[in-house]
Parts: structure tokens; C-alpha cells; sequence
């Protein structure tokens, strides 16, 4: 039998399913499913939803996020706003291309759709903030007439602990229906 070398192609993949079976364990509690108006999405724990001062000092933007979770020593979050106008569709083609234009910068690794529950596209990049790498998913879903712009962030050198868990995050979003009784 000849010996697998460490940059093998099999050994590579091996080492990838090991990877991604470790991802599978991730612990969702029902009560870390959060409910907003149309839909639900699983955030955990560790994130906790923020006051609008705390994420004035994260993001420079005049227009903020409707809703902001930040881990405890705010080196990542998960933010979720609605587009102002829900008619338009926006792309992530052209998502991408607005962002190229604000910093050349910006490295994009990937893009797709999740279909575990509702589509949500997605866009995965790495960013610069000041003196910081950062890796971010961006993803859109919609939910009622309404259409939702995700975000999640976190130090790129922490990006291999949070990314199976922005992945699963953006798998459990599901649509609710709120009837009202006349």
C-alpha cells in the first residue's frame, strides 16, 4: 500500500469530510430561535441582541441595521434589515458589484442558494475595517412580501469556528404566517 502524502488530493478530502461531519453536531435549542415579523431564524445564544449604541460603534453607516446581535466581545455579529423598497429584487450579482465599487479591496470566495427551508442566496467574502480582516455572508431571503439582507461577520481568523454555524443559521430560516381573526 503507498503511503498518502499531506498534500494529497484524497488526504485533502478525507480531512474535509472529518471537517464537515464535526459541523453536523452543532447544538440548536429551540429557544435560540429567534421570531421576527414573517419568519424565524435560529440565532445562538451567544449572540445577543444589541442596543442601537453598540452597533453605532461597529458600523459607520448612517443607516444601520434593524436588528443587530453581537457576541460578548463584539468580534461578531448577525444583523438582518429589510429593503427599503420590496418590489425591487436585488441580486447578489448586483450586491457584488455595488460592493466592488465601495472597496477594491474586498477578496469573494463563493456564492449559492440554501433551499433547506425558504431560498436564501448568499455571497461569502473577506473585507478590511481598519486594521482587521473580517469575513462576512451576506444572504437574502424572502419572507411575506417582504425581502430580508442578512449579515454575518467575524475575524477572519476565526471564520473556520463561525462558518458552519452561519451556514446552519441560514438553514433554519422558515417563513410564519400570523393569521389575524376577525
Amino acid at each position: 500500500m503507498e503511503r498518502i502524502s499531506e498534500e494529497d488530493v484524497d488526504c485533502f478530502l478525507q480531512q474535509m469530510k472529518r471537517l464537515s461531519e464535526a459541523d453536523s453536531a452543532i447544538d440548536m435549542r429551540q429557544e435560540e430561535r429567534r421570531h421576527f415579523q414573517d419568519f424565524c431564524i435560529w440565532i445562538p445564544e451567544v449572540f445577543r441582541q444589541t442596543e442601537i449604541e453598540n452597533a453605532e460603534e461597529i458600523f459607520w453607516s448612517e443607516r444601520l441595521p434593524d436588528v443587530v446581535f453581537l457576541n460578548e466581545d463584539k468580534t461578531a455579529g448577525i444583523t438582518l434589515q429589510k429593503f427599503e423598497d420590496a418590489r425591487t429584487r436585488v441580486s447578489m450579482t448586483g450586491i457584488r458589484q455595488m460592493l466592488e465599487k465601495l472597496d477594491d479591496r474586498l477578496v469573494f470566495y463563493d456564492t449559492g442558494m440554501e433551499t433547506d427551508g425558504i431560498k436564501v442566496h448568499w455571497l461569502e467574502y473577506k473585507s478590511f475595517a481598519a486594521d482587521v480582516r473580517v469575513y462576512n455572508v451576506l444572504f437574502i431571503f424572502c419572507a411575506g412580501s417582504k425581502e430580508i439582507l442578512g449579515t454575518f461577520f467575524c475575524r477572519f481568523e476565526e471564520y473556520e469556528q463561525w462558518k458552519p454555524v452561519i451556514w446552519e443559521m441560514m438553514r433554519t430560516i422558515k417563513e410564519e404566517y400570523k393569521h389575524e381573526r376577525t
